[in-house]
């Protein structure tokens, strides 16, 4: 970040600095030592030179950081006294402050003060006189006096004259600047006080409490800060207890909200399909099983992370979740009733609303389930499709917290992938709430057996689907407050040889291996030998976890950052979508856009937009049931595959 500094001299001169909110004091004071010399023309020695920021001196030891300081802040430098120059003159008056930024002769000191916004405020003028004291003379005369008086103004041999440039030292006119704050006048110097941090007069008796007697020690007005324990002074640590983000409640919060998992975040997206895609997803098969809903988004089954419908109003729905949240739902397996969402009151502090409070509406995500229905959208009474199975299919998940309604088809822990349903219709009807609900019947169309059925747990222990868990088995504990410290991980130590013992899959992964027709495909892409070989050596315990690890991690364009389209293949061994590297051609050359390699060798522009690596397309087709639909019809054999097939040898 950057930040400006400004001599006290009074000099219109400021000096940009680019710092880190880490760095220390000492450190930043080296660098604005060395701009103010370039600035200003003269040296500012460092060990001299002292900082201000919003009214405190900066102390070696700290950071800026401790002082929160932002891009674009002002700094106050302040040049402080040599002790040579004292003892060569004989004495301490004639300090060198302010004089070493102003010139050669005495010195004054000038306040400024800085806003927030790095302006700094209007200051008295200081006219100079031979031979005339320094300011802190003239501030010694009064104690903690300082209005704009005659025996502050008057100009004579060894004073000197400080001019206010709003009343000129008037002293018929009222001025809230070189007088009294609250009412102008310049009158009872000594029973003035001087604010130690903005600098400006008050009477004793003007103040909202009124003073008898000048009191001792730093006095600040109530615009500037006032309580001692809030004021950094110099070689004092800063307090942070006292600040406004310690006394927030969240400061003080010690309850584990959701366990550690309710407010994380995605840490990778799926690129293997579309957002919108419908229908499955390649290598997740019905039965596989997660531990918690946002690794069901990163998967692609289901996007949203916290919504239970994934769809909009312009689009049909494209998978949901069933979390029992709704007392309206039924569940019988093959068939429910699935509630839509809203009605409840979720504003400021109510996320955890059980009550319905008004009526649902056919929009947003309730209409998308509309739009999966092969029936008209009727906004009032809903529609029954007249061939339900030609409606949109639907993925469905079910949630662990379906079980308090439904335990005989939801899952014991985590979320399940349970197969593919359509809607057969849609209606509005008064809930149990004496509110409207929209309710959708899903039925069941998926190929794959069930996995509550016998068929469907045999059909999980031959794929070896195992629940998704990167925490291991007892991954997600969270201590509460009753168990802490070295019980706690005793507990969860406990809790994950138990899982280990019950699970016969913990121990022994499957790994994933492609099947023969694969690797024939594999091995006709020359061009990609070296890429074939290294998923071959790598293990993957789920056909998903391998697609991921192959389009998210190999096969992800570096430009575009999805899956490549229409893939080109480049002789340092990259590939790249057609589009994106014709465009990385045309504005920056023949070069390979992730190394920076040489790959004229391909040709022209021209002759690139009709090289696709077909090999290559192939492969991805086979993965990916959906792959290259908006760009290609059919896989072709090229004739160099078809020579490798028929073992015939084929030329460089």
């Amino acid at each position: 970040m950057k930040i400006r500094v400004r001599p006290s001299s009074g000099e219109q001169v400021f000096a940009y600095v680019n710092v880190d909110r880490t760095e220390m004091v000492e450190a930043t004071r080296i660098e604005i030592a060395a701009a103010l010399e370039k600035a200003c023309g003269r040296p500012f020695p460092p060990e001299r030179l002292s900082l201000i920021f919003r009214g405190k001196q900066l102390a070696d030891g700290m950071r800026l950081f401790d002082y929160g300081v932002n891009h674009g802040d002002t700094f106050l430098s302040h040049l402080k006294a040599s002790t040579d120059s004292r003892d060569e003159s004989g004495s301490g008056d004639d300090c060198e402050g302010i004089a070493d930024d102003v010139g050669s002769g005495p010195s004054t000191s000038v306040s400024v003060s800085v806003s927030v916004d790095g302006s700094p405020t209007p200051v008295p003028s200081v006219v100079e006189t031979p031979g005339a004291t320094t300011g802190s003379d003239v501030a010694d005369k009064g104690t903690k006096s300082g209005a704009g008086g005659e025996a502050d103004t008057a100009a004579g041999e060894g004073e000197v004259e400080v001019t206010c440039d709003h009343c000129d030292n008037s002293q018929k006119s009222l001025c809230n600047h070189c007088g009294c704050y609250y009412c102008g006048m310049k009158d009872d110097e000594h029973h003035t006080l001087a604010c130690d941090e903005c600098g400006r007069f008050y009477h004793l008796r003007c103040l909202p409490t009124p003073l008898a007697e000048v009191p001792e020690g730093d006095w600040y007005c109530e615009f500037c800060k006032n309580d001692p324990n809030l004021v950094v002074a110099g070689e004092q640590k800063l307090d942070l207890s006292t600040t406004r983000k310690a006394r927030m409640p969240a400061a003080k919060q010690t309850k584990a909200w959701g366990g550690g998992m309710a407010c994380v975040g995605t840490t990778k997206t799926c690129t293997i399909v579309p957002k919108d895609h419908v229908g499955g997803i390649p290598g997740v098969h019905v039965g596989q099983s997660w531990r918690y809903r946002i690794h069901v988004s990163e998967s692609g089954i289901h996007r949203p992370p916290v919504a239970g419908i994934s769809g909009s109003s312009t689009k049909p729905a494209v998978s949901i979740v069933l979390a029992g949240g709704y007392p309206e739902d039924i569940d019988h397996g093959e068939e429910f009733v699935y509630t839509g969402s809203g009605g409840y009151d979720l504003s400021g502090n109510k996320r955890q609303a059980k009550v319905q409070s008004f009526d649902q509406e056919l929009t947003r995500q309730n209409r998308s389930l509309a739009l999966a229905c092969a029936a008209p959208v009727n906004d009032t009474v809903g529609a029954t499709a007249k061939d339900w199975q030609a409606s949109s299919p639907i993925r469905v998940c079910r949630s662990y917290k379906a079980a308090k309604m439904h335990p005989e088809y939801a899952p014991a822990e985590g979320v399940r992938y349970d197969g593919l349903y359509r809607i057969a219709k849609y209606w509005k009807e008064k809930g149990v709430s004496g509110f409207y609900v929209w309710r959708y019947l899903f039925r069941r169309d998926d190929p794959d057996p069930a996995p509550w059925t016998e068929e469907g747990r045999a059909r999980i222990a031959r794929l070896g689907l195992t629940m998704y868990d990167p925490d291991g088995a007892g991954g997600g504990i969270v201590p509460t407050t009753k168990d802490t410290g070295a019980k706690a991980g005793a507990k969860a130590g406990a809790k994950r040889k138990a899982g280990d013992a019950a699970s016969p899959t913990a121990k022994q992964t499957r790994r994933f291996q492609p099947t023969a027709e694969l690797w024939e495909l594999m091995r006709l892409d020359k061009e990609n030998a070296r890429l074939w070989a290294n998923m071959d050596g790598a293990a993957y315990a789920s056909e998903s976890a391998y697609l991921e690890g192959l389009c998210e991690g190999h096969l992800g364009c570096p430009i575009c950052q999805e899956l490549v389209q229409q893939p080109i293949t480049t002789p340092c061994g990259h590939n790249i979508c057609n589009p994106c590297l014709c465009k990385s051609m045309s504005m920056f050359g023949l070069y390979c856009p992730v190394c920076r390699a040489d790959i004229s060798t391909m040709g022209r522009i021209a002759d690139v937009r009709q090289r696709v690596n077909q090999n290559l397309a192939t492969v991805l087709m086979a993965l990916i049931p959906s792959y290259g639909k908006e760009w290609a019809t059919a896989p072709l054999i090229t004739a160099p595959q078809q020579a490798w097939r028929q073992g015939e040898p084929v030329g460089e």
